[in-house]
C-alpha cells in the first residue's frame, strides 16, 4: 500500500572523460527531467479540473507548454502518465492529512469549538478529521480523487482502478492513525486496545472518508 519512490542514479563511478547517459543526451538549457515534471504537474491539474476521460494528451501538452515528443519520450501514453500523476497527487494528499492542518473551513469552526467546550475528546478528534477531509476535497488532489472515482473509463481500467483504490486505502490508513491514538506507556495494553478497537475504527475511518467524498462531490465544480 505504500507508493514506490524513484531514486536517482549514482554518477560517482564515471571516469572524468565519461559523462552519464542523461548528460550525453541533454542539450543546452534546462535539465532533461524538467519536461517530465511539467507533464506530471499538467496531468495532475487536469485530472482535478476535468477528470481522466475528458482529458486528452493534447490538453496535457498544451498545459505543460511542451512538444508532443516529450510525452512519448517519457511515457507509453496517457494512462502511464496518469499513473505518475496519481502517485504525485496521493503523496500530496497524505502529506496534507498527516500534517493535520490547523485551519478548519468556516462551516466546521463552530463544530470544533462546540466539541472542545463540551470536553469530549472523541468528538473533537472526529470533528478535526472531518474538517481536514473537507479541506482536502476542495484542493487539487482531493478533486482529482473524486473525479477518478466517478470516471467510467477509470473503472474499466484495472491498472487505474488499482492505483485509485490504493490511494483510498492509504487515506483510510492515515485517518485510522489519527483515530487510534491510544495514550499509554504500556505496549501490551496498547496492543490489546488496538486489537479490540480495530474493527470499529476501520469502519469509522471508512465512513469518514466516504462521507467526505460525498460532500466533496456536491461542491465539485462542474466542467
Amino acid at each position: 500500500m505504500y507508493e514506490a519512490r524513484l531514486t536517482g542514479l549514482a554518477t560517482q563511478h564515471h571516469t572524468p572523460t565519461e559523462k552519464p547517459m542523461h548528460q550525453q543526451r541533454r542539450g543546452p538549457g534546462r535539465p532533461a527531467y524538467d519536461s517530465k515534471q511539467k507533464l506530471v504537474a499538467a496531468a495532475s491539474a487536469l485530472l482535478a479540473e476535468r477528470g481522466y476521460e475528458a482529458t486528452s494528451p493534447k490538453m496535457i501538452l498544451d498545459r505543460a507548454g511542451i512538444g508532443q515528443g516529450s510525452l512519448y519520450h517519457h511515457y507509453d501514453g496517457k494512462e502511464a502518465l496518469a499513473i505518475d500523476a496519481i502517485s504525485h497527487l496521493r503523496d500530496r494528499s497524505l502529506a496534507y492529512l498527516e500534517g493535520r492542518a490547523t485551519t478548519a473551513p468556516a462551516g466546521r469552526v463552530d463544530e470544533l469549538e462546540d466539541a472542545r467546550e463540551a470536553g469530549t475528546d472523541t468528538a473533537a478528534v472526529l470533528a478535526r478529521i472531518e474538517a481536514t477531509l473537507d479541506q482536502l476535497f476542495t484542493r487539487t488532489e482531493g478533486r482529482a480523487l473524486i473525479r477518478l472515482l466517478a470516471d467510467p473509463t477509470v473503472a474499466a481500467s484495472k491498472t487505474l482502478t488499482t492505483v485509485t483504490e490504493t490511494w483510498c486505502d492509504d487515506l483510510r490508513t492515515a485517518i485510522l492513525a489519527t483515530l487510534d491514538g491510544t495514550d499509554t506507556r504500556d505496549p501490551e495494553i496498547a496492543e490489546a486496545a488496538a486489537a479490540i478497537l480495530a474493527p470499529e475504527l476501520n469502519a469509522l475511518a471508512h465512513g469518514l472518508l466516504a462521507a467526505a467524498l460525498g460532500r466533496g462531490l456536491v461542491v465539485l465544480p462542474r466542467t
